[in-house]
């Protein structure tokens, strides 16, 4: 039988063990554990992907859906000066991204390829927006139809932020036979200054094909205050207008 003092120090001995043995782990981690975060470059945390998804900011590409090119136009500004246009659709709700790299292509009656142009936007969240790639100087070529293809996206970021509470209004389409021209004034009803403001107005015909596009900015507009803005074209349009759409959005 096995006496009391050596049942002691079996007891005191264990003790002493498990007591260097939490102090070791408890340096051990204090040494060798890091927090997760999302730019440690491996998938932890809640990360659905390497620094990506869950609570991170950075929405993980498998997880974005891609822009929607709903059409793509060229217009003619004057002489051998044209505009590109597209209207984008941005299906995430709440993910923007803030530099994604784009291709127009500019093809004549024939669907021969003209001409390619390559830019850069934004893309806000869960929005319709326009793309212009202005000043492309066609000489002794007439173009057709525009194409647009995004060709590389930024890492898409969540948006959770409110936007801030802007309204336009506008005039009917003045001056249709000469100089058309619209008038109209941007709003900002918001607690907050807002800066860098693009406003975009379409002119649709009476089928709704866009006939005219233009877009102007607003470098800042303070809280509460208004500002007023002009489209103008240099001749009158090739066919009638019926409609006219105007936007907004922030870089």
């Amino acid at each position: 039988m096995v006496s009391w003092s050596i049942k002691r120090r079996f007891i005191y001995g264990g003790s002493f063990i498990l007591v260097i043995a939490f102090i070791a782990a408890g340096l051990f981690w204090r040494v060798f554990y890091r927090t997760p975060t999302c730019s440690d470059g491996v998938k932890n945390g809640d990360e659905t992907g390497v620094d990506c998804g869950g609570s991170c900011l950075k929405l993980c590409t498998s997880d974005a859906l891609k822009p929607v090119v709903l059409w793509a136009k060229i217009f003619n500004i004057s002489g051998d000066v044209y505009t590109a246009v597209a209207f984008v659709q941005n299906p995430n709700i709440n993910s923007k991204n803030t530099k994604a790299g784009y291709q127009f292509k500019i093809f004549d009656a024939n669907n021969k390829l003209i001409t390619i142009k390559e830019g850069t936007t934004s893309i806000p969240k869960n929005k319709k927006f326009a793309i212009f790639e202005t000043g492309i100087i066609l000489k002794n070529q007439k173009p057709k139809s525009a194409e647009l293809n995004f060709t590389s996206f930024s890492p898409w970021e969540k948006d959770t932020t409110k936007e801030p509470q802007i309204s336009l209004s506008h005039s009917e389409l003045l001056a249709t036979t000469t100089s058309p021209r619209i008038t109209g004034t941007i709003l900002n009803s918001s607690l907050e200054d807002v800066s860098e403001v693009r406003i975009t107005v379409f002119v649709f015909d009476k089928d709704e094909n866009v006939i005219a596009a233009s877009e102007t900015f607003v470098d800042s507009l303070k809280s509460r205050t208004s500002q007023d803005f002009v489209f103008t074209w240099p001749r009158s349009f090739e066919r009638d207008a019926s409609v006219v759409t105007v936007m907004y959005r922030f870089p």
